[in-house]
C-alpha cells in the first residue's frame, strides 16, 4: 500500500483498490418478490471489466479492473492519463491508481528533464553558427530571462 494511503482505503473493499471503481462499490438489500413481498437479502455488485487502456504519457497499454462508471469518466476528461492526473487520491480510492500517478508523474519528470537538456543543446548550436556579435546579443537575453 503506498504510504500515506492506509487512512483513505481501509473502509473501500479489496476488490475497488485493485482497479479504478469511481467511488462504485458492493451494496446490499432486500430483493421483494412480486407476489407475496417475501424479502430476500442480496447484495448489488459494481459493472467492472477487465481493459486494457492506452497511456499515452507511459506509451503502452495498462490492464486494470475498471466500471462502467469510471470507463464514463475516463472518457469525460480525455483519457487514462488525465483521469489518473486530475482526480484526488481521495476519490480515486485505489492503489493501482496511486501507483500509476506515480509512475505517470515520474515519467513526465524525467521527459521534462530531456527536453530542457535538448533545448539547452539547440541553443548552442544555434549560439555556435551565429557571428560573434550576434552570439553575445542571444548570451544577453538569456541572462536577462533568468
Amino acid at each position: 500500500m503506498p504510504l500515506g494511503l492506509g487512512s483513505l482505503t481501509r473502509a473501500v473493499c479489496n476488490r475497488a483498490r485493485r482497479g479504478l471503481y469511481a467511488g462504485r462499490r458492493v451494496l446490499s438489500g432486500n430483493q421483494i418478490s412480486e407476489d407475496g413481498g417475501n424479502k430476500t437479502r442480496r447484495t448489488w455488485k459494481p459493472n467492472s471489466h477487465n481493459k486494457r487502456l492506452y497511456s499515452h504519457i507511459l506509451a503502452r497499454m495498462v490492464p486494470l479492473r475498471v466500471t462502467a462508471a469510471a470507463l464514463r469518466d475516463i472518457d469525460k476528461v480525455g483519457g487514462i492519463d488525465a483521469y489518473i492526473l486530475n482526480t484526488p487520491d481521495k476519490q480515486l480510492q485505489s492503489d493501482v491508481a496511486v501507483d500509476l500517478r506515480q509512475r505517470m508523474l515520474r515519467r513526465l519528470l524525467a521527459s521534462g528533464r530531456q527536453q530542457q537538456a535538448a533545448q539547452k543543446q539547440q541553443q548552442q548550436k544555434q549560439q555556435q553558427h551565429l557571428p560573434p556579435a550576434a552570439a553575445a546579443a542571444a548570451a544577453a537575453a538569456e541572462q536577462e530571462a533568468l
